[in-house]
């Protein structure tokens, strides 16, 4: 009995590792395969499991893909056995798209052998009609080279079976088998060492020039086929190279077993009335395991375009993978918010800016100063005369007695001359000259010394403030818990769990003490403050994701040991410091927000959320 998947779509998890995909070909076989059901062209999908049996696929979509009730049936034109043995038709799970966007598997279809012949006489390859022989050919070229690639990627993947011996497959009861010619060692021709060579079959050719055309040519055909081996090999060492989104999802999964026993909800104090109409205002800190925010530009995975890393920067997704657990506290007494940011001095001198607009305006002239220097022209300050002389071209030039402009090369270093000794720039230019030569002798003097010291004078560094970066806001909280009885004092012992188990490293072994090659993030936290029926207080400042990066917890906040029967600590303060993953910005103080990241703001927090809040105009926000 065959293993390969041959349900409309292949769940999660360990049915998509062992089977693979292949639907428009790869490498030199990069071949369509088209098949015509109910009058609609759709593609037949080539499925490889990890037991070496493949199966053909071909579904079709009825309904509309942007709204419920869409439904995918697949039709199993063949399924090749770990043999090598071919049947036609089959049967497998539709897959219906219900409520929000969810997939689930529908009922069995089954696909007559008559049905699947009647699909596969409609068949085309790259647009020509093909027989069923051609067809299941090129499967099974595809079949190998789904091979090939998990064999090749699987460095990655230990876990992973490599795929048994793909079988050459026999087709039996829609078609005739493939006819396979096995190599025969007793039937190659002999070769005979005395005997002689045969003679050129072309009476053209020669032992001059015509013998060397065609050896040039022979060398020709053998290097076209060297660089398509090559060429091959590159492909190959490519695939194995590269990590592919199944890989990195795989490689997620390594520390899924690390974090420790499941991390519960909690809430304190354990009857408090949080989110009813007369309730307390409180606060809820979420718990999510974390995801790379930029992972997809590190691998280029998704539908990310590389070159837009340049023309529109990089683009985050939500750090928040999965939601872990939850716990509800009062409002802490310490509530501060400082949003800063980074902005710094920068000064440039009067000759700095002349030589910057000098290549600016004319950049020929610095890359020219720059090429003379770094073949050993001279130090850089003996190139500041070429760079202000290309400035000076943009000057009017000299003004003739009959008020004719002269702007000849010689009337425009006049002018520029005259210009630096009235304006004293000729100073300037000549310390920064004095200054590079006297580096050149290793005398480290600088222009703005010679300048006070043989004049008494400074540059104007023209002082301005400009902004450096951003910076990420770091938040301080505490709370004292006093539990009054056995329930709520292992509710006092779920919350400081909840944030020591939850902002430790996870390593990729469950069972603690085991080696671990890799450390996995810890779970990243979001806090926010909230009011009756859970709405957020729209009075104090939103925070985004944060890492909590220190908890410390006083069990004697009274300065002596007090506590219940078996040890219970009367009293305990937990303060825990916290750090936002990403910066503020303007940006974020809007309702308009990416899907992907927009937050659903709820109490009851789904399996993934956004990491972005929508901020109302009544709100002060971030």
């Amino acid at each position: 009995m065959s293993a390969v998947n041959t349900d409309a779509r292949i769940p999660a998890g360990s049915e998509q590792g062992l089977n693979l995909i292949n639907t428009g070909g790869t490498g030199s076989n990069n071949q369509v395969w088209r098949v015509k059901i109910n009058g609609k062209s759709t593609f037949v999908q080539t499925r490889l499991n990890a037991d070496g049996s493949t199966a053909y696929i071909a579904n079709e979509r009825t309904g509309n893909p942007d709204i419920v009730g869409t439904v995918v049936r697949p039709y199993v034109l063949a399924v090749v056995d770990s043999e090598g043995n071919t049947t036609f038709g089959g049967s497998g799970k539709t897959s219906n798209t219900g409520l929000l966007g969810i997939r689930s598997a529908g009922n069995i279809e089954v696909t007559t052998p008559e049905t699947a012949a009647a699909i596969l006489a409609t068949g085309t390859i790259n647009g020509s009609a093909s027989t069923q022989e051609q067809q299941l050919s090129l499967g099974y070229q595809k079949a190998v080279n789904l091979s090939t690639q998990r064999i090749s990627n699987n460095f990655l993947s230990p876990g992973f079976n490599q795929d048994a011996f793909i079988p050459k497959q026999a087709i039996t009861g829609g078609a005739q088998p493939l006819q396979v010619i096995p190599f025969n060692a007793e039937e190659e021709s002999e070769v005979v060492p005395d005997e002689v060579e045969p003679g050129n079959n072309d009476p053209a050719s020669s032992n001059g020039a015509e013998s060397i055309g065609q050896f040039a040519g022979t060398v020709g055909d053998k290097a076209l086929e060297l660089g398509k081996v090559v060429l091959d090999k590159l492909g190959e060492a490519n695939n194995f190279l590269k990590i592919s989104p199944e890989e990195l999802a795989e490689f997620e999964k390594m520390f899924e077993a690390g974090g420790g026993d499941p991390i519960k909800n909690a809430k304190y104090p354990f009857d408090a009335n949080y989110g009813d109409i007369r309730g307390q205002d409180y606060v809820t800190v979420d718990q999510f395991i974390y995801q790379p925010p930029r992972k997809n530009q590190i691998f280029g995975t998704g539908d990310i375009n590389p070159l837009e890393n340049i023309s529109k920067g990089q683009q985050r997704i939500s750090s928040l993978k999965k939601f872990v657990a939850q716990v509800k506290l009062p409002m802490p007494n310490n509530i501060t918010d400082s949003n800063n940011i980074s902005w710094g001095d920068d000064a440039m001198n009067n000759l700095s800016a002349t030589l910057t607009s000098a290549v600016m305006s004319n950049p020929l002239a610095g890359i020219g100063g720059g090429l003379v220097s770094a073949f050993g022209g001279g130090p850089a300050g003996m190139l500041i005369p070429l760079a202000a002389a290309a400035l000076g071209s943009q000057n009017p030039g000299i003004t003739g007695p009959n008020g004719e402009q002269d702007r000849s090369r010689d009337a425009l270093i006049q002018a520029l001359a005259k210009m630096l000794k009235s304006s004293g720039g000729e100073a300037a230019m000549k310390t920064q000259v004095g200054a590079s030569i006297l580096g050149m002798l290793g005398v480290n003097v600088t222009p703005e010394s010679l300048l006070s010291r043989g004049f008494g004078v400074i540059p104007n560094s023209n002082n301005e403030l400009l902004f450096n970066a951003v910076t990420l806001r770091d938040f301080q909280f505490s709370w004292r818990m006093s539990p009054r009885d056995e329930q709520e004092a292992l509710e006092v012992k779920r919350i400081i769990r909840f944030f020591k188990q939850g902002m430790a490293a996870k390593t990729m072994a469950s069972q603690a003490g085991e080696r671990s090659l890799y450390l996995g993030a810890p779970n990243i936290f979001r806090l926010q403050y909230r009011t009756t029926g859970g709405r957020i207080i729209e009075g104090v400042n939103r925070i985004k994701p944060c890492a909590v990066v220190g908890t410390a917890v006083n069990y004697t906040p009274d300065g002596q040991w007090s506590a219940y029967d078996e040890g219970q600590p009367v009293s305990c303060t937990i303060a825990i410091q916290m750090k936002e993953l990403e910066p503020v910005y303007a940006t974020d103080y809007t309702m308009d927000i990416l899907d992907d990241r927009r937050s659903k703001d709820v109490t009851d927090i789904p399996a993934r959320d956004g990491d972005l809040y929508q901020i109302r105009p009544t709100e002060v926000g971030y």
